[in-house]
This record gives C-alpha cells, structure tokens and sequence, in this order.
C-alpha cells in the first residue's frame, strides 16, 4: 500500500460533504449533509445540464435532495481528482454515478465542481463541465461567473 498524499482541511471538507450528499439521498440523511453546509449556501449546476438547477440556502438544499429520490434509486461520485485552490476554493473532479428509479439502468457523466468554503462550511457548489471552465472562474473575485 502505497502513501496517500497530504490533503487540506478544505478539501477533506469537500471530499466529507460529497459523502454525505450521498448518504443524504441514498440513505435519507439529509441533516449529516446540512451540518457540514454554510447558511448562505449557493448551488448551481452545469449550464450544460438541461434544466440546471440554481438552489440558494439550507431548506433549498434539503428539498433538491428529496427531489433526487423521484428520478434516481442509488447515485455515487466517483472522485478523479481533487485540487486545493487557497485560500478557500476547491476543485472537485468526478464522475457522477446514477441508477434510475424506474429504469434500474446506470447512467454516469463526468463533472467538474468549484466549492468554495467559508467558516469551515461549504458556501458555494458550481458544477462545469471541464477542468479548464472551473479554473478559469476559479479565479473570478465572486468564484463564479454566470
């Protein structure tokens, strides 16, 4: 067994937040998955994703968790790579796994997301669909650029 490198408490709290999304609508543990999301917290996902949502705050998360539960049965992410962008960003390379509700077929994508964190919470979540689109607004003053 090989040495894991050296992660930042940033990026661990990314990589904890993913699992608990998971558990959230996997397992109905939504709270696990709140309590590591700031107040103010701001999602928006790909412009790429027909229908990208836009959710902003705890109860918005809450309810787009539960919505997962009317398309899709199970759904992981598998992480490729996780880049550190200090002082409070992080990149989140994965592909998005998914089993549909009614089909029991698995569809997966490849994702990009750009957190952003304050207070030790995760206060943004933007999905892209390339390395290069989130880096480049990485480094935007707002962390985003829509």
């Amino acid at each position: 067994m090989g040495i894991l490198p050296e992660v930042s408490e940033n990026a661990e709290l990314v990589r904890g937040w993913h699992k608990a999304a998971e558990k959230a609508t996997n397992l109905d543990r939504v709270e696990d998955l709140l309590a590591l999301t700031h107040p103010e917290f701001e999602m928006t996902e790909s412009s790429a994703l027909p229908g990208a949502a836009r959710v902003k705050g705890l109860e918005a998360l809450r309810r787009y968790c539960y919505g997962w539960a009317r398309n899709w049965s199970e759904w992981e992410w598998r992480e490729e790579e996780l880049v550190d962008l200090p002082p409070d960003r992080v990149m989140f390379d994965a592909t998005l796994r998914l089993r549909g509700l009614r089909s029991s077929i698995w569809v997966e994508h490849r994702w990009v997301y750009l957190f952003v964190i304050r207070d030790g919470l995760i206060l943004r979540d933007d999905g892209f669909l390339t390395k290069e689109e989130a880096l480049g607004n990485a480094s935007s003053e707002s962390g985003v650029e829509r």
